[in-house]
């Protein structure tokens, strides 16, 4: 499981030969797909709640941080798709709704 690696094809293309050099490869990529404005409105309900916070959950850093995302790591999924490696999530969905999305694309996994 990787979580915020690779974030540019480079990475990616360099991760899947050093996999095959060891006998490995990726079979499954996992996108959660959220629409921009829930997650700014989720990161300003945590700051209102005043639960626990990152340094930088701040609107204007996913604002930043969104930008980053759709330059260098969105082109990742055409790749990912390329390779017949994507598949997508409703990750707006309950909790259970995704959790069950999430089982059923693993089920389909060979081990």
């Amino acid at each position: 499981v990787f979580d915020g690696f690779p974030r540019t094809i480079p990475q990616a293309e360099a991760l899947d030969a050093m996999l095959a050099q060891r006998g490995r490869k990726i079979d499954l990529v996992l996108e959660l797909k959220v629409d921009d404005t829930v997650l700014l409105s989720r990161v300003e309900a945590r700051i209102k709640a005043g639960g626990v916070l990152r340094s930088d959950d701040t609107p204007e850093t996913l604002q930043h941080r969104l930008g980053v995302y759709y330059r260098n790591t969105a082109p990742l999924l055409d790749f990912y798709r390329g390779q017949g490696k994507l598949k997508s999530v409703d990750g707006m969905a309950a909790v259970e709704a995704v959790t069950a999305q999430i089982a059923g694309i693993l089920d389909g996994v060979p081990a």
